[in-house]
Order: structure tokens, then sequence, then C-alpha cells
């Protein structure tokens, strides 16, 4: 019966796992903007002026109603960056803007100040079909931004647009880490299913995690496999334990330029509380919500 119970998830979660290697990049066209006439606005200038050079994309301005338009302008035109800026009141209105617009992507600076910072984060990520870019320190760089991405996963991989960003902003002869932190509370349900039979042992959910683990590592390794015509490096790392900790302590293992969380279904932004607490407490570095 135990031998029975943990094939037919093994075979279940084989099935949802299956990896689907035709990542495609993103067609980075258009870009929103977001200024607020803080001292993060330079930043996020130079860093839509680079993803514009590099992708052939067009920046869209957009600013708070009590701001100055002209200063904002002239800002962007220093950078090369040629653009009409839409005032907006409200987060609301913002995210009405982003949609209409159709952007790809919208670069936000998230200052330390609250009081500065006008938009409500939660509801922007929400509610906009792009992913979200937030900037919380100047960057002197930003070609350094893409050169090292960590790309935290959760799910079982089924959407490979939550793959295509990353694969998209990496810089040549960068490099892409996938993190899969498989944590054993999130599998307490699973275990208790498996353990209603009497004959079902109490080790089971040591088992049901190695074959996660097992399963996990196959399908990174085609990911990484289908990636070798990249002109980037593509690395996987697969571990147990606590979300935000482990991601904490790989982002202190190495140099990163960015982190990207969160899943992407149907249009909509899923931000799992792992996820959500990376997206709010990590602020060294930007942090790309899917």
């Amino acid at each position: 019966m135990r031998e029975r119970s943990l094939d037919k998830f093994e075979s279940i979660f084989e099935q949802a796992s299956i990896p689907v290697l035709d990542i495609k990049n993103v067609a980075l066209t258009r870009l929103s903007v977001v200024l607020k006439g803080g001292l993060l606005d330079e930043s996020i200038l130079e860093m839509a002026a680079y993803l514009c050079r590099r992708f052939g994309a067009e920046a869209l301005l957009h600013g708070p109603q009590a701001s100055d338009p002209e200063a904002f302008r002239e800002a962007a035109r220093a950078r090369e960056i040629t653009a009409e800026l839409e005032a907006f009141g409200s987060t609301a209105e913002l995210v009405g803007q982003v949609s209409i617009e159709r952007s790809q992507l919208v670069l936000l600076p998230e200052p330390e100040d609250e009081t500065a910072r006008m938009i409500d984060v939660d509801a922007l990520v929400q509610g906009t079909r792009p992913p979200i870019l937030l900037v919380r320190r100047p960057i002197a760089k930003p070609v350094e931004v893409f050169r090292r991405i960590l790309h935290s996963l959760s799910g079982n991989f089924r959407q490979t647009q939550n793959f295509a960003y990353s694969f998209t902003l990496t810089e040549s002869n960068g490099n892409l880490k996938l993190l899969h932190t498989i944590d054993e509370n999130d599998l307490e349900d699973v275990r208790n299913a498996l353990r209603v039979a009497p004959d079902i042992a109490d080790e089971t959910g040591e088992e049901l995690l190695k074959s996660l683990a097992r399963h996990g590592e196959q399908y990174l390794k085609a990911v990484v496999a289908a990636s070798q015509d990249r002109p980037f490096d593509v690395q996987y790392y697969l571990a147990m334990g606590k979300v935000v900790p482990t991601v904490r302590a790989v982002l202190d293992s190495g140099t990163y330029g960015l982190l990207v969380v969160g899943s992407h279904s149907e249009g909509h932004s899923h931000v799992a509380a792992s996820d959500y607490q990376l997206m709010h407490q990590v602020r060294d570095i930007p942090v790309l919500a899917l």
C-alpha cells in the first residue's frame, strides 16, 4: 500500500514536471519607466537607457501629478530617451496606464523613505501583466545588474514564461543561477494524505522529499542542457530548507546583480509567501517580481 501510494504520487509529480525546453526570449519593445523626483530617478533612467539600447525598446515615462513634467522629460532626453510623460495620481491609475500601453517591463524606484514611495508595490505587482523591476539602491553601472542573476524558482516549473525574463535579461558572458528550494513544511498536506492508511510508515515523508528532489534535479539538469546555445552560463542549485534564508545565503555567497522571484500564469502574477518576503526584504540589489 505504501509503495503504491508513493508510486502514484511520483507519477503525478513527474507528469506535472515534464520540462518544456523551448524557452523563448521576451520581445522587450516597450518599457514603463516610473519616476518620482527622488535620488533613485537617475538610476532608473540610466537602466532604462541601457535596456533601450540593448533591445531597441521604447521607454514610456510615468510620474506623479504633483511633479514637474518638463524636468522629467529633460532628464530623460539627457539619456537619449524621448517620450511624453503620463501623470498618475494613484497606484490604480498607474496600473491602468501600464495596461493600456502594453509594456513588457516596469522599472520602479522604491526609496527607503516610505513617505516618498507613493506606489503600493503589492497592488502594482498583482494588478499588472508585466514584471516589476524594483530598484532600491543607486546603480552605478546598469550592465552589472544583468551579469549575474539569481532566479528563485517556485512551483513545478510548468510555465516557461517564468524562465523567459531571466534568460532574456542575462548578459552575454554572464551567469544565471536557477535556485529551487524544497520546503518540507509545504509538503505537510501530501505527507498527511499518504499517512491515512495505517500501513504507511513514518519515514514516508523523508522518502517523499528524496523523490521530489530527484525529479526536481532531473528537470533542472534538462533546463541547463537545453540552454547550451545561450551566450551565458546557466547553473542550477537544488536545496532543502526554508526558502528565505536559503536564498539569502546564496545571495551572500556570490556577487549577484538581480534577484528574480514569483511566477506568472495567464497574465497574472502569483507571489507566494516566501516570494513576498524576498520581494520586500532584499534591498541591496534590484528585485524582479514576475
